[in-house]
């Protein structure tokens, strides 16, 4: 049986050690599903008796954030709603870097060491509550203490480079071990002000880590940082480890429990082989850090089965933000639970798949309602923002007139990813919600209904002060709900907003009598609001004067929210008169993925955007769009003509577009090859160096010029190592984009080893995309691949290809091992449709031969295979792409049909007839420029 964390021990209250601060005094009971140690057997984890394994993820920005704007605390409400899509997703260890939080001279004000050997214990208030948060969950932490990179929230230069020490100095210079553990001494000798409970004796935290990818540790360092940090706490274990390897000094460090290895990318027999090295030395094995892209079921799932994996930590998870939407992140491994778009859906399901089959028993929870936050009335139109909750796969959006039922306000849900939607209808007198879906499609409760009454609705959950605009003696205090405003000193403070046209105040408060409403015109005098007590508890103010409010609160009363309506202006006419911008009216060789745009429209609300073939039907539409763009997911006939239009809309009208539509034709598909990369342009082995440049985070790797034997051209030669890093590249950037549009893919001659990926990667409208060949046997072949066989790396955002500008090609190499990887003659394929057919000849006829073979044709030459949406062997056998005799070329594969093979004879034909004149031009001139190398002839 493996124990997994989740429904372990029972909700115990927590019995405070000390009187917690009136700045973070509770409001409700804090308890928590943690009573008891994880602790070290050997090389596996053990708690209440059992193993332990754990699902992890890392959410390193828990106690000082960089997403918000700038560097600032995270709100109670985006810890506890991260929290709780971990908790629900299987999750029973989290990753953190919260405890480290360092800079030097104040130059970050929020560290908790802003300064070396000064400490500022109000920076504690988020992590204090993510451990007690993440206790009440079940949910342990491993808690790096500082870090090999200089980030926002500071590393290990934060305790060198003040005194005058290099960064090296960190391991052995006394004084900055000495600073170090006065950091750490204060860290893990913390009492967490929420629940009594020091840090040292709370089992939520299940391990600290010396530092995160800490690239310079030393033995006696280890050793001694293991021994200072049990001593404080002798009930958690302790980890340690570097970037990307093992460290040998974690294997030999005798107290070191866990040994923390990362991965980008990871593959299964490299974690299987690390966790089997790391747990033969007697240590427990985790992967503190994955590339989350990498979630799938063929990672995982072979991982789950090797008992000597006692961890896999994806990086890195976020939540909703505060107003609207899910909270994003550029790094490339970011994602959410249970997914915003397809691709973290899938990645998200893997995840959760790993934890069950590990033994988690992922819990059963309801939906929590989500919060309707604004409701933006603009030229007539009503636009709803909500802030999402926790476990949403999707969300729909209601509205109510009088007293007729609840509509939707869009055709279909919404994505989990959404929080902002346009009503294009918005009626008088509506009122709106919204409701969260679960992966079933099944509707959670709803959120509180918000009446604009013809204005706009602001709501502030305040948990942080964003959206006030003064407040005095009051501070944000955590509680296992989140949190919420209270006094400072226990006996009064004020929150003020200032919006125009206010007109009503509700505050939702749990102490109504203690709490009085006051409104100004200016911000500094104030005068008595009248108030009510609404059903709901609330206090109202309504019929307020002047432009801001303000409400004080005495004693322990607690405002939890602020809802605040204000008059909104309506148009008076409709839109003003606006012009199509492009495709201008009459334009001709469009791509197929055209971007639509137009100017503004004075008073718009929102556009309507239609697209039409010759005949008149309708080929793509869309309405509620906010800007002056639009890309339409659709991909249009080549040679073909088609109108365009646009109206805009408010509350009043539509105005159409000048001119009423416009037309465009798109470009007819290219007939010949375009040469890609031939590499007969290199005059040494520098030369090829200047253009493919290694990707400096993958093993070795090293160009130099080779032979094509086929051809007796020359060929790029890539040595490579893949020890450590498990991949190894080059990237050639182009000095002119390339236009890929109209062709149906790549043709390359190669010659690889076998045992080792081979990925193509190219970068086309400025994003990534990459597609693994399939390469049979080690002698020389050509490789046939479709366009639509690229999609983008597991590391990248979603993205639709755009040939029609591609800037950068690079191969990669994956696995294991070394050798050599040869590639020539890369071209574009044609599309056989676009191939004129060429003259059969005058056939023969009884007794009088005609041309020989029955006609004139092309010679015979390679087919094209098949194959669903990868890339694939040509089929056949023949002549190299120059039509040369080619014994050491070989083509795998069969042709689908007769009539297949001979138009890919054509499409292959026409491009060995570029590829030849274009090699001719390069030897006749040695200074062939870049331009000339991307054309056809």
């Amino acid at each position: 049986m493996v124990a997994t964390g989740v429904l372990l021990g029972s909700l115990a209250p927590l019995t405070p050690h000390q009187t917690a601060p009136s700045s973070a005094a509770p409001h409700a009971e804090w308890t928590t599903r943690n009573t008891e140690f994880v602790t070290r057997d050997a090389s596996r984890l053990r708690l209440g008796g059992e193993t332990f394994r754990a699902s992890g993820a890392n959410i390193y920005w828990l106690g000082l954030d960089e997403n918000v704007g700038g560097v600032d605390y995270p709100t109670f409400f985006r810890i506890k709603d991260t929290l709780d899509s971990a908790h629900r997703a299987g999750i029973t260890v989290v990753r953190s870097h919260m405890g480290t939080s360092t800079a030097q001279d104040d130059a970050n004000t929020l560290a908790l060491m802003p300064s070396l050997g000064e400490y500022d214990d109000d920076a504690f208030a988020t992590i204090d509550f993510a451990v007690a948060y993440a206790g009440s969950l079940g949910i342990r932490l491993i808690l790096p203490l500082t870090d090999e990179w200089e980030y926002y929230h500071g590393g290990h230069r934060d305790f060198t480079t003040p005194l005058g020490l290099e960064s090296a100095d960190f391991y052995t210079d006394p004084r900055a071990i000495d600073a170090y553990q006065d950091y750490v001494d204060h860290v893990v000798g913390r009492t967490n002000a929420l629940t009594g409970v020091p840090y040292a004796e709370d089992p939520t935290i299940m391990a600290w880590e010396l530092g995160n990818e800490l690239e310079g540790m030393t033995l006696p360092w280890i050793d001694e940082q293991v021994a200072h940090i049990k001593q404080q706490a002798p009930s958690q274990l302790v980890a340690a480890g570097r970037r990307f390897d093992i460290d040998p000094d974690t294997l030999a460090a005798t107290a070191l429990d866990i040994v923390d290895v990362h991965y980008y990318p990871p593959t299964p027999d490299r974690v299987s082989a690390d966790a089997a090295t790391v747990t033969a030395a007697g240590k427990v094995y985790i992967a503190g850090e994955y590339a989350s892209t990498a979630a799938t079921p063929a990672l995982l799932g072979p991982i789950a089965q090797d008992p000597a994996v006692s961890g896999m930590f994806a990086w890195s998870l976020f939540g909703h933000d505060d107003r609207a939407g899910l909270v994003p992140h550029d790094d490339g491994f970011t994602f959410h639970l249970p997914g915003g778009t397809p691709s973290e859906e899938s990645r998200a399901e893997a995840i959760r798949q790993y934890a069950v089959d590990i033994g988690v028993v992922l819990p059963a929870l309801p939906l929590g309602a989500p919060l309707v936050t604004s409701v933006h009335r603009a030229q007539g139109i009503s636009t709803i923002t909500w802030r999402g909750t926790a476990g949403a796969a999707g969300y729909v959006v209601e509205r109510q007139v009088a007293d007729q039922p609840w509509t939707t306000v869009t055709e279909e849900a919404l994505g989990a990813s959404a929080g902002t939607v346009t009503d294009i209808e918005s009626p008088a007198g509506a009122s709106y919600r919204v409701r969260a879906l679960d992966g079933t499609g099944a509707s959670g409760p709803a959120s509180d209904v918000v009446r604009p009454d013809g204005g706009d609705v602001l709501v502030d959950p305040v948990q942080d002060w964003r959206l006030s605009s003064a407040h005095e003696g009051v501070t944000v205090a955590a509680d296992p709900d989140g949190g919420s405003v209270v006094a400072t000193d226990g006996a009064s403070g004020s929150v003020a907003w200032q919006r125009a046209g206010l007109a009503r105040a509700e505050f939702q408060v749990d102490e109504p009598s203690a709490v009085r409403v006051e409104t100004s015109g200016d911000g500094r005098t104030w005068a008595p609001a009248a108030t009510v007590v609404g059903d709901d508890g609330a206090v109202v103010a309504d019929g307020l004067v002047g432009d801001h409010v303000r409400v004080v609160l005495a004693g322990d009363a607690h405002l939890t929210r602020a809802t605040l309506r204000s008059a909104a202006v309506d148009p008076t006419a409709a839109p003003g008169a606006f012009s199509l911008q492009a495709p201008l009216d009459g334009t001709t060789g469009a791509t197929s993925i055209p971007e639509f745009s137009w100017t503004a429209a004075a008073d718009a609300a929102y556009y309507r955007f239609a697209l039409t073939d010759s005949e008149g039907t309708v080929v793509a539409s869309a309405g509620g769009l906010t800007g002056t763009s639009y890309r339409p997911d659709v991909t249009l006939v080549p040679g073909s003509t088609y109108r365009w239009s646009v109206e805009a809309v408010n509350g009043v009208g539509t105005t159409t577009s000048v001119p009423t539509t416009a037309s465009f034709a798109t470009r007819p598909l290219p007939t010949e090859a375009l040469v890609v990369e031939d590499f007969e342009e290199y005059a040494d082995d520098a030369d090829l160096n200047t253009s493919y440049v290694r990707n400096t985070g993958g093993g070795a790797v090293t160009p130099t010029l080779g032979e094509n034997p086929s051809t007796g051209s020359q060929a790029g030669r890539f040595a490579y190592d893949l020890t450590g890093p498990g991949y190894a590249g080059v990237v050639r950037t182009l000095a002119e984009p390339q236009d890929w549009w109209g062709y149906t893919g790549l043709s390359l001659a190669l010659r690889a080893p076998t045992g080792d990926d081979v990925t193509v990667q190219v970068v086309a409208g400025g994003s990534y995309f990459e597609t693994t060949l399939a390469v049979e046997g080690e002698g020389w072949q050509r490789i046939d691949v479709p366009l639509s066989a690229f999609a983008p790396p597991a590391w990248a955002g979603d993205a639709v290809l755009d040939p029609s500008s591609v800037t950068q090609l690079a191969f990669y190499l994956g696995g294991d091992g070394a050798g050599e990887l040869l590639v020539d003659d890369v071209v574009t394929t044609v599309d056989p449709a676009a191939v004129v057919p060429v003259d059969p000849g005058t056939p023969g006829t009884p007794g009088t031969p005609g041309t020989p073979g029955g006609g004139t044709g092309p010679a015979a030459g390679p087919g094209s295979g098949s194959g669903a949406g990868g890339a694939v062997p040509v089929g056949g056998t023949g002549p190299a792409p120059d039509g040369s005799a080619s014994p050491g070329l070989a083509f795998t594969g069969s042709a689908s049909t007769t009539a297949l093979a001979l138009a890919a004879l054509a499409s292959v034909l026409a491009g060995a007839v570029a590829l030849r004149a274009a090699r001719r031009r390069r030897l006749a001139s040695t200074t062939t420029s870049v331009v000339e190398r991307g054309e056809a002839s």
